[in-house]
């Protein structure tokens, strides 16, 4: 049998969990994105937080899914949903506690993936959060797209910007 034969049985039993992707999905369609930014003015503000969290809640139930498909038959410390999304969060904010762990090498893979891309997740998230106010509006001359929110030039090439506002919706 290969060394990671299980990690697809067991997820293939199991996989509905993968049906969140589809979120992600839809928030890659322009039509989606046209609308919410025109509908809610909430959204359009903070359009890149809504998405890091959106791709952050995501990863966490498609690694849980993961973690509890893979682990639950063969790992006591995994016995239901709540024990493999604490394992994840434990793991994705590399606190691991320790008091569970996922056993053999495709859990040790589990666990590095988990690991790896939560944190450049929650950097994504950190990064947005803290980074000053910007509106997306590309430059006609140079192709910048983002510019502060009552920008008159470009700071790339000093091309008069006429960025919309508020009220332009």
């Amino acid at each position: 049998m290969p060394p990671f034969s299980h990690l697809w049985v067991g997820a293939g039993t199991g996989a509905g969990f993968l049906r969140i992707l589809r979120t992600l999905r839809l928030l890659r369609t322009y039509q989606l994105l046209d609308r919410l930014r025109a509908d809610f003015p909430v959204f359009r503000r903070n359009e890149e937080v809504i998405i890091a969290l959106v791709n952050l809640v995501v990863f966490i139930f498609v690694m849980t899914g993961i973690v509890y498909a893979t682990q639950h038959q063969t790992n006591p410390a995994i016995g239901n949903y709540v024990d493999a999304l604490y394992f994840t969060v434990t793991s994705l904010t590399t606190t691991g506690y320790g008091d569970i762990t996922l056993q053999g090498t495709g859990g040790r893979l589990i666990s590095v993936v988990v690991m790896i891309c939560g944190v450049t997740l929650f950097l994504r998230l950190a990064q947005v959060l803290f980074r000053p106010y910007k509106v997306r509006f590309p430059c006609p001359t140079c192709g910048l797209q983002r510019h502060e929110p009552d920008a008159v030039h470009c700071k790339a090439c000093g091309t008069a910007l006429n960025i919309p506002d508020e009220g332009a919706y």
